[in-house]
């Protein structure tokens, strides 16, 4: 796995776009090979970083709590 998985993740993204616009559907084929096997090299993405305390209910479960609270 690469140190710098959002750089070879951007990369492979850049590289997929160059590949959609290129005319030469063989060099357009490499570019999506190499933009393949960056994002392999980079591996899973981390688990994403919530703003909120993990013992926060989402806005959400607290509506539908009010709400059935309410129709008692």
């Amino acid at each position: 796995m690469l140190k710098n998985w959002l750089h070879a993740r951007l990369a492979a993204a850049a590289l997929v776009k160059m590949a959609n616009s290129a005319s030469d559907s063989e060099m357009a084929a490499n570019l999506v090979r190499v933009a393949a096997n960056l994002k392999d090299l980079a591996g899973e993405l981390p688990p994403s970083v919530s703003t909120e305390a993990p013992d926060v209910q989402s806005r959400s479960q607290t509506t539908s709590f009010a709400q059935a609270n309410r129709a008692q």
